[in-house]
Parts: structure tokens; sequence; C-alpha cells
């Protein structure tokens, strides 16, 4: 499997399609190989380097080509990439040498074999790359976004959390370029949150964003949680225990809200113009605020705050319409899934 590089959301996207492609070829040799860098070999290999044999990055899909051409096993290529330029050019240079080639290409024209349909690619790309592996495998194939945290993990979230029979509610205001909310945002919604008896919890992600210290300032009901709080867990381990336990994480469109959707936490997000029919989280309970149409310059850090506060509400109040037999604690917000109690949301999905 090929790709161009992996920031942390498109790692989280490419693992259904590892997934698939070990439960279809238990035997084979994967391998994994980028021309950058890739988070699937260092921050996300907890989840993701048991499903293939070899992540090779910053490495020329021809040079991994003729590396596995000297073995006398039947040799094929899954072509992540978007780039129609490289994907015909992979494509010619493969032709008459023995390599099965499945690449994601409008309609997959480029993988058309005699007797084959012509079939749409999927509208969103974790499920066009599952699909390049279910044409390779010639079968349907379980489709798994799902990640576990760890014990530890697990632990601090619990601590995190401090038990209060409240709605714990996830911001994360820090990205990279138009990725990342405002203080101004950030303290305008939380107040909001609290005032209506929320326990808000903002993680410090990767990236430029709000100063802590004026958070801490600004809002002092706002617990703060950055990597130096968790000290030996990761925080994206933490990120994933917390949104088991959470009832709502809040932020912009990027990889902490695809790592959200692994447990499956109601969300709302805000897009800075990301096509959101390719890019939309893997989880149903979303509310997507569109900047362009949100904001007068199209910026997710000029949204009104108001805007976020009434589709944070609206989310709140659904899921207590979807989910009538959960106990009631407060007379604020309505109150989704876990209040009152310290069962995981997974876990009482389970039950139910």
């Amino acid at each position: 499997m090929y790709a161009r590089n992996d920031a942390f959301g498109d790692g989280l996207i490419r693992i259904p399609a590892l997934r698939a492609a070990r439960t279809a070829f238990p035997d084979s040799f994967i391998v994994y190989g980028t021309t950058g860098p890739s988070t699937l070999e260092h921050v996300l290999n907890r989840h993701a380097g048991h499903l293939v044999d070899a992540i090779n990055v910053r490495t020329p899909l021809a040079h991994l080509v003729a590396s596995h051409r000297k073995g006398k096993g039947q040799l094929a290529v899954v072509d992540f990439r978007i780039s129609a330029r490289w994907l015909i050019q992979a494509s010619v240079s493969l032709l008459g040498r023995g390599v099965a080639y499945e690449a994601n290409f409008p309609a997959f024209a480029l993988s058309w074999r005699p007797g084959q349909k012509s079939e749409a690619r999927p509208e969103h790309n974790a499920w066009r790359y599952h699909r390049l592996i279910e044409r390779l495998a010639g079968k349907r194939l379980p489709f798994d976004h799902r990640l576990e945290s760890t014990p530890a993990a697990r632990a601090v979230a619990r601590g995190l959390a401090d038990g209060k029979h409240a709605p714990l509610i996830i911001v994360a205001a820090h990205g990279d370029g138009g990725k990342r909310m405002t203080a101004d945002q950030v303290v305008a919604v939380s107040d909001s949150m609290i005032a209506d008896g929320a326990n808000l919890l903002y993680v410090k992600t990767p990236g430029d964003g709000p100063d802590m210290a004026e958070l801490a300032r600004r809002v002092p009901k706002l617990r703060l949680v950055d990597s130096n709080t968790v000290d030996g867990v990761d925080i994206s381990d933490v990120l994933l225990a917390l949104g088991e336990f959470a009832d709502l994480y809040i932020g912009a469109e990027g990889g902490t809200a695809h790592l959200m959707a692994t447990v499956m936490t109601p969300m709302v997000i805000v897009s800075g113009g990301a096509n959101m029919a390719r890019w939309r989280p893997l989880s149903n309970n979303v509310d997507v605020i569109e900047s362009r149409h949100a904001s007068p310059t199209g910026l997710v850090a000029n949204v009104p705050a108001p805007t976020i506060i009434e589709a944070v509400k609206r989310m709140l109040a659904t899921y207590r319409r979807d989910h009538s037999y959960l106990p009631d604690h407060t007379a604020g917000v309505s109150a989704p899934q876990s209040w009152g109690s310290d069962t995981p949301n997974k876990d009482l999905k389970h039950a139910v």
C-alpha cells in the first residue's frame, strides 16, 4: 500500500484499509510505504504497526516495487494517492510486469479488468481506500475505524473527569494553519457551558492555538490538560480515553476530531473549508459548522461564538431526545449519555 504522506487525520482514516488488508491477506507480506513522513510510523504505530509487516517512509514507489520483485510470489500495489499524474505514471510503469495495481482514480478506471463492471468511488476517503483493498481481494470486507485506549490512559481520564455528575465536554482549539480556534471563541463557549452546569476540559493538542495561561486567567473553572499534565501516558491515548467518557467534543475539523470519532464521541466541529463528503469524521453524531457560511471571512477563527454555542446546545438536546432512557441529573442543558455514570460511552452502547 502506498500513500504520499500522512498527517494525523490521514493516518487514522487509512487504518480501516490496513485492517481489511490484513484480514483479506493474512499470509501475505504487507508493506505500507509513503513518499514523505507518516504518523503511522510513530504516533499511531500502536494502532497500525501490527497490521503491516513493514512501514517504509520517504521511499519512492519504484524502489519498493524493485525491492519486492526479487521474490517468487505475486506482487500487488494499492495506490492511495490522489494525483492523476502520479497514478497514471505508476500504472504505465507497471504494465506488463505482472503486478496487480489498484489505484485511487476516478471510477477506478486504472484498475479496470475485462469483465469487471465500472463503479464510482465512494465519497469518503476512508471508504475509497477500503474499497481498493476489497477490489484487490475480490470480496467485501469488514470496515472498522475504532480504536482502543490503554488501561493507563483510562485511569488518567477518570482522574481528569473528576467523577462529577455533569456533562463532560472536551474542547481542543489548537491546530495547524486554519484548523484552530481563538481564545475568545473558547472563552465564550466555555463560559456558556459552565454556566449550564457542564464539566469542561481544554486539551492542548499539537499546533498553534490559545495561550493556556490566558485561558486559565479568563475562565478559572476551565480545567486545562497538556502533555506535561499526563507524564508517562501519550496525549493521544489520553484523548482516546477521554473521548470514551465524554458527552461532547468541540473543536476545529482536523486530526483530533478524527481521533474522537474512533471512540464515537458526539462532536461539534468547525470546518475551515474541507470537503465534508470526503473528510467527515467517521462517526454518527457530528454537527458541522461550515466557516464559509458562518463567517464573513470564511475562517474558523471568525465564526461567531454564539453560532458554536447554538450547535453545542442543539447536539446535547438531540442526544437527550434520542436517548430518553438516560437519567437527567440537572436542570441545565439536556443531559446526554454518561451523566451520573463512570461507564464509558462505548460500554453503555454495548449494554443497550
